[in-house]
């Protein structure tokens, strides 16, 4: 055979393999989506409810299907937000309820249930407090679509929020659940963060801001004195000489329900914070083991300082000479 026949035969099965190749990638995506924030409040007032809608649109690439649409929330733990959101949907194929996907229904990709396949994924965006959770919900029917037909449709949310004074950035994603959140191809999943969302009264309560980087936060937002308390010190926000000390410790006074107090404030292998990231600490403590609470005591607030081993460099709110709070709240 002539050397130009053979290096014909060879381009010509190249061609035919990169055709094959395109072709299967067209096989394999099966929907394309699209989330879009429509509305969100930006100011809430606490213990009212809140109010979101999106926009989904979906396009079924490669075969009929008959799916659940799946919507997840991100929002923060306080809100209880399973028990109390109520979601609805109107769309192209059908209008109806979302409902929770109830316990025990995994996340194909993950093998996961779906609030901790989302997590995995998505995490808490660009809010700073790690103490959000996504809550899952999915149709209350499947949804069949046809070959090649793009879908829109809008789900519209309703929370009934705490009394609690914060501001956060929700998050929104959505899937089908026969793909979840697969990444073999792009298209089957999508999520977005909302702007910050200030849940705030008119008195004059501390807020708890997610939105925000601060020199020091409690996690979780809400706990009681039985609960694991993790104080986090940013000493990159911090403008005062603590930033370079070698060692930083957690001053703090306990005030309880009987208007007793209890201060723990000497350098020690207690108080000491653990660098656990560049120029970020972080102390871990029970705090009725911490503060040595005599039976029956309650702590309702902590009011601390971060220190160096002198107690002389003190850092407190807002590099002021206030105390930082964390507020103790029944679950």
């Amino acid at each position: 055979m002539h050397p130009s026949k053979k290096i014909k035969k060879k381009r010509s099965a190249l061609i035919y393999l990169l055709l094959f190749i395109v072709f299967a990638g067209l096989i394999v995506t099966a929907c394309v989506s699209t989330l879009t924030i429509i509305s969100q409040q930006a100011l809430v007032t606490p213990g009212d409810s809140t109010h979101m809608v999106i926009g989904l649109q979906w396009t079924e690439t490669n075969y009929d299907r008959n799916d659940r649409q799946v919507v997840a929330i991100c929002v923060p733990k306080s809100w209880n937000a399973a028990k109390n959101t109520t979601m609805t949907y109107t769309s192209d194929v059908g209008d109806g309820k979302m409902v929770l996907i109830p316990d025990g229904i995994t996340e194909p990709s993950s093998h996961l249930s779906y609030p901790n396949a989302m997590m995995k994924k998505f995490g808490i965006g660009p809010n700073y407090i790690n103490d959000m959770e996504w809550v899952v919900f999915w149709t209350d029917v499947k949804l069949s679509v046809a070959n090649q037909t793009t879908v829109n449709g809008k789900i519209f949310i309703s929370i009934k929020t705490t009394t609690e004074y914060l501001s956060f950035r929700p998050g929104y994603a959505m899937c089908e659940d026969e793909d979840g959140l697969s990444d073999s191809n792009s298209g089957y999943y999508q999520s977005q963060f909302g702007t910050c969302m200030e849940v705030i009264g008119t008195g004059d309560e501390d807020v708890q801001d997610f939105c925000n980087p601060q020199i020091g936060i409690g996690e979780p937002s809400s706990a009681t004195e039985n609960d694991i308390v993790t104080i986090k010190y940013n000493a990159s926000l911090d403008t005062s000489s603590l930033k370079n000390q070698p060692d930083i410790y957690f001053c703090a006074t306990a005030f309880t329900s009987d208007n007793d107090s209890v201060s723990i404030c000497q350098p020690s292998p207690q108080t000491k914070l653990t660098r656990y990231d560049l120029n970020q600490w972080r102390i871990d403590f029970w705090p009725k083991k911490f503060f040595n609470l005599e039976k029956g005591k309650i702590i309702k607030q902590i009011k601390y300082y971060f220190t160096d081993e002198t107690g002389t460099i003190k850092t407190g709110y807002g590099n002021s000479a206030d105390p930082f709070k964390y507020n103790f709240k029944c679950k």
